[in-house]
């Protein structure tokens, strides 16, 4: 995990840093090209995961936040000093408009 001073969020796919500006908010560079390439589809779901993964140093506990479509999931590892991920006030659904699209 990066440097607990930069409270910075870290992808949990890619073990990356999230520091890529992108529609929904900052994500890794491999989720941002993925993101380009392949747009969710469906209404998002934004939720905080109830067990922490890891704790810090100072035994704080460090939470994933996760965004879901239908074809796509964003998982982010928060430093403790995070109290709140950002990204849920940006998320948009995103909705396949193909007449032969499931529904």
């Amino acid at each position: 995990m990066p440097d607990s001073k930069d409270a910075s969020t870290f992808c949990l796919a890619h073990q990356l840093p999230e520091d890529d500006s992108s529609p929904v908010g900052l994500v890794c560079a491999r989720c941002r090209h993925q993101l380009r390439a392949d747009p969710p589809r469906g209404n998002p779901l934004c939720c905080w995961e109830s067990q922490p993964p890891v704790f810090g140093l100072d035994g704080s506990p460090c939470f994933v936040y996760t965004l879901i479509w239908e074809n796509f999931r964003i998982r982010s590892l928060h430093p403790a000093e995070l109290q709140t991920d950002f990204r849920s006030h940006d998320v948009q659904s995103h909705v396949d408009t193909e007449p032969d699209a499931p529904i």
